[in-house]
C-alpha cells in the first residue's frame, strides 16, 4: 500500500530524476523504484506496530504510531496525512499550536475508531459508542478552535501594515531554461513583464530567473539586467552565484536570491540552506559515477548559512525560501523566531516537474507554513504555481501554469509568534515518547527458567 501511494502520488519524480541527473530512462526508473520502496516501507512499519501492539485504549495506538513515523521517518518530500485536508481551513488551524501533526493524529484516530467500531462485536457496542462520543467531542473542539482562529487572524490581517508585491512568472519551458541560445530572450521576458508593473513596492522574480552566474559579492547590477522600477521600489531575483576563483579549487556554487534597490544597488543576498536531492546534488553521486554508462557528477551546490532575512525600509523583513525550503516547517519557524521575519517569500522553478500535478502538490504542502507562522506566503515560480497564501492558509490568488503573467497583490506584515513557532514540534515529540513507552510495554521479556 505504501509503494502504491508513493507511486501514484509522486509519479512525476521519474521524469524529474531523468532531467536532473541526465540518466537514461531505465536507470531513472530504477532510482524511482528504490524511492517508492524506501518511502513505502513507512507504511509497512506502521502496519507492523499496529499488528504487534493492537489498537489500545480508545483506539489511540494507531494515531500515536502514525504521527511518530510521520515525524521521524526520512522523506524526500515531507508530506503528512494532514495534507489531505488542505482545502478544509477550519480543521487545520491547530497548526499554529502543534503543526500538521495534530490534524494527522486526529485523522488517524477517527479512522481507527471507525474501523474498530464497525468490526467490533455486538457486546462491545456500548463501549465503542462511548469512545466515539469522546472522539466527536474532540473533533468539535478542533473545529471550534479553527472557527475562532479564522476570525481573529482576519482581524489581525486588517490591522497589519500593507505591502504591495508583484510576482513575475514567465512560464519558461525546461527545454529553454539553461539553454544559452535562449538566455538573453529569457531575461528580456522578465524585463518586459516587470515594465508593466504599477504601484508595487516589491517586485520578485523566481528561482534562477537570471541564468548567468553572479558573483556572491556583486555590488551593482549591470544595466542590461536591471529592470525599470519605481524610485522607491525593490527587486528580489533568483540566480546561481559563486564564491572564489571560477577556475580554482576554492570555488563554491550557491542557489541564491539577491535584493536590490531601484537603481540596481545590491543590498543583500541569501543562499539556499536545504539542497534538493536529484536537483542540486545527486545522492551517492561519487559512487554512481563509477558505474559504466553513468555521467560523472560535479560537486553540486553548497548549502548556505542562515536564517537571514532580506530587509526593506519600513520594517519589512522577508524570509526567502528557495525551491522546496517552503516544505520545511523548522526553517520557516527559525526565520520567524530568530529574525522576526514578517513575510515569507518562496522562489522556485517547478518546471522540472513537467506539466503534472507536482507543482500543485508543492503549493498545497507549502500552504501550511502560512498557518504555522501566521505570515503571508508569496510564491513566485517560473512556470507555476505563482500564488499568494494568506495567514489563514487560504490561496487567495494564483496564476495559470506554464503561461507568462504578473500577480500583483497587497499583503500584510504580521508580527508576533505562534505557539508552534516558539516551541516547535513539542506535540510530535510527546507522541513519539508515548509510542516508545507503548512499545517497551508490549515487547515480551524473557522469564528466568525455574531451578
Amino acid at each position: 500500500m505504501g509503494m502504491v501511494t508513493h507511486l501514484v502520488g509522486f509519479y512525476w519524480l521519474n521524469y524529474t530524476i531523468k532531467v536532473f541527473g541526465g540518466y537514461s530512462y531505465s536507470l531513472s526508473a530504477l532510482i524511482f523504484t528504490l524511492f517508492i520502496a524506501g518511502s513505502g516501507s513507512s507504511f509497512a512499519l506502521f502496519a507492523f506496530l499496529v499488528h504487534r501492539c493492537g489498537f489500545g485504549p480508545l483506539n489511540l495506538f494507531p494515531a500515536f504510531f502514525w504521527v511518530a513515523i510521520e515525524f521521524l521517518y526520512p522523506s524526500l518530500f515531507p508530506w503528512h496525512l494532514a495534507n489531505s485536508q488542505s482545502q478544509f481551513p477550519t480543521l487545520i488551524q491547530s497548526s499554529d499550536l502543534i503543526g500538521p501533526y495534530g490534524t494527522s493524529f486526529l485523522l488517524m484516530w477517527v479512522n481507527a475508531t471507525l474501523y474498530s467500531t464497525i468490526f467490533s462485536g455486538v457486546k462491545a457496542v456500548r463501549i465503542k459508542l462511548r469512545e466515539v462520543a469522546i472522539l466527536i467531542a474532540l473533533c468539535v473542539a478542533a473545529l471550534l478552535y479553527g472557527h475562532l482562529r479564522l476570525r481573529t487572524v482576519a482581524t489581525d490581517m486588517q490591522k497589519a501594515p500593507a505591502l504591495t508585491v508583484a510576482a513575475i512568472q514567465d512560464g519558461i519551458d525546461i527545454k529553454r531554461k539553461w539553454d544559452i541560445t535562449y538566455m538573453e530572450s529569457n531575461l528580456r521576458a522578465y524585463l518586459d513583464l516587470t515594465r508593466s508593473v504599477k504601484n508595487a513596492r516589491l517586485v520578485v522574480w523566481p528561482e534562477s530567473a537570471v541564468e548567468a552566474w553572479v558573483p556572491e559579492d556583486i555590488q551593482q547590477l549591470p544595466q542590461e539586467v536591471l529592470p525599470a522600477l519605481k524610485p522607491d521600489s525593490f527587486l528580489i531575483f533568483g540566480a546561481r552565484s559563486f564564491r572564489g576563483n571560477p577556475r580554482g579549487p576554492d570555488l563554491k556554487a550557491f542557489n541564491s536570491v539577491f535584493l536590490t534597490d531601484s537603481q540596481g544597488k545590491v543590498l543583500d543576498h541569501y543562499h539556499k540552506q536545504v539542497l534538493l536531492a536529484f536537483g542540486e546534488y545527486i545522492p551517492f553521486a561519487a559512487l554512481l559515477s563509477k558505474l559504466p554508462g553513468i555521467p560523472s557528477q560535479v560537486e553540486g551546490f553548497t548549502p548556505g548559512d542562515g536564517p537571514r532575512t532580506l530587509d526593506l525600509p519600513g520594517g519589512v523583513k522577508a524570509a526567502p525560501l528557495i525551491c522546496y525550503e517552503d516544505l520545511m516547517p523548522n526553517l520557516a519557524r527559525a526565520f520567524v523566531a530568530q529574525t522576526a521575519a514578517n513575510l515569507l517569500v518562496n522562489f522556485t522553478n517547478d518546471a522540472w516537474f513537467g506539466d503534472t500535478v507536482g507543482p500543485w502538490q508543492h503549493a498545497r504542502l507549502a500552504q501550511w507554513r502560512a498557518i504555522e507562522t501566521r505570515r503571508y506566503l508569496v510564491r513566485v515560480t517560473n512556470t507555476g504555481i505563482t500564488s499568494i497564501i494568506d495567514p489563514k492558509g487560504e490561496m487567495v490568488q494564483s496564476l495559470p501554469t506554464f503561461s507568462p503573467g504578473v500577480l500583483t497583490a497587497e499583503v500584510r506584515t504580521l508580527e508576533g509568534q505562534t505557539l508552534y513557532v516558539r516551541f516547535g514540534d513539542w506535540f510530535a515529540w510527546v507522541v513519539t515518547f508515548a509510542s516508545l513507552v507503548i512499545l517497551a510495554q508490549k515487547i515480551p521479556t524473557k522469564k528466568k527458567a525455574a531451578p
